[in-house]
């Protein structure tokens, strides 16, 4: 009865805790919406493509903390040279057969340390025979790999500006509140723009929508791709303002 009772207490203690640890995280303002670097953007050329790089010379400026996928190191490099803020920070690029074409994501257990140990992944699909094919990096043209790279690095720069309560009421958010996730996405796309990388980003919107190889699969998810990201025609608005 005492072993019943001490379990009961047990539970209850656990219960509480995850109920303050929730209305913690449902208390937390997040805003979708990506806010323009206070940094002085470099600017990279309209075309990034038939150059030779310095894969070493690159790893100086990024910091050796950085993953570079195989097969895919220079237009890597290039992105992640666009956003000295996250010089310090740990990121792996890895290709897996697997899921999203690109995604960002975080080691959940980093993020109960201090902002310099967090440690983050950029998982690029690189499946054989995938649904998605037309899109995957290697797919893309060597400018249009750079500008998604960097899109998915825009989303890094704003984890990493979140705590702990806030990431988890951003994570409810984003998967719950359409509206959200919309801001969210098509203001990230902006982050190449800012980045000096406005050509790249353009250049990856216009061969996913209008490059004959991925005709079929844009005509099927247009209006998903169009609600969540910015189209090139858009991008070429904002990259002239």
């Amino acid at each position: 009865m005492k072993f019943i009772k001490l379990l009961l207490k047990i539970f209850l203690v656990l219960f509480v805790l995850v109920l303050l640890l929730v209305a913690a995280v449902w208390l937390q303002e997040v805003n979708p919406r990506q806010k323009k670097p206070e940094i002085s953007a470099y600017t990279f050329n309209d075309t990034l493509a038939n150059r030779t790089y310095n894969i070493d010379s690159l790893k100086s400026l990024i910091g050796d903390n950085k993953g570079l996928p195989e097969g895919f190191e220079a237009a890597a490099a290039i992105a992640y040279s666009a956003f000295p803020q996250l010089k310090d920070v740990r990121i792996d690029m890895i290709l897996t057969p697997e899921g999203a074409p690109m995604e960002s994501t975080i080691d959940i257990w980093s993020l109960f340390g201090p902002k310099k140990n967090r440690r983050y992944q950029i998982l690029l699909n690189d499946a054989g025979h995938s649904y998605f094919e037309p899109i995957l990096l290697r797919a893309l043209p060597f400018d249009a790999q750079v500008g998604i790279l960097a899109h998915e690095l825009g989303h890094i720069v704003y984890y990493h500006e979140l705590d702990i309560l806030e990431f988890g009421r951003w994570g409810l958010n984003y998967l719950r509140d359409e509206d959200f996730r919309v801001t969210h996405e098509r203001t990230t796309d902006l982050m190449p723009v800012y980045h000096g990388l406005g050509s790249q980003i353009y250049q990856y919107a216009y061969f996913v929508r209008r490059d004959p190889s991925c005709r079929a699969f844009y005509e099927e998810g247009k209006d998903f791709m169009d609600k969540y990201y910015l189209t090139d025609t858009e991008l070429l608005a904002e990259i002239h303002k």
